[in-house]
């Protein structure tokens, strides 16, 4: 993780009202299901704009039973987005949500 000068705290929305400021170097773990399995709705969450700097992150997954979407991985990037597609969402734009709107480098992520 990236640590910005200024901006990009995690923030939770339901119920905990707290937010997280990003520290360099360190990591943030929570659980997204009660022990019986049910949805914590507390665990919503989403990302504040980095106003100045640049912050960097890295995500792990952890499934209780296994991959849910058993569908292939594509070179191209919108092989997922197709799969979408199939569940009654939107088909995929000319460019997804990662990458510059800039032809020669759509392949680049983006810096918020």
């Amino acid at each position: 993780v990236a640590e910005p000068e200024i901006g990009g705290r995690t923030v939770f929305m339901k119920n905990l009202k707290i937010s997280i400021p990003c520290v360099q170097n360190a990591a943030l773990f929570w659980y997204n299901l009660m022990r019986n399995g049910d949805v914590d709705t507390r665990s919503q969450h989403a990302a504040c704009p980095v106003l100045t700097g640049i912050k960097w992150i890295t995500t792990k997954w952890f499934h209780e039973r296994g991959q849910e979407w058993r569908r292939p991985c594509g070179l191209n990037q919108f092989d997922q987005e197709r799969y979408i597609g199939d569940l009654g969402a939107p088909e995929p734009k000319e460019y997804s949500n990662v990458g510059s709107k800039d032809k020669k480098s759509k392949n680049m992520c983006r810096k918020y």
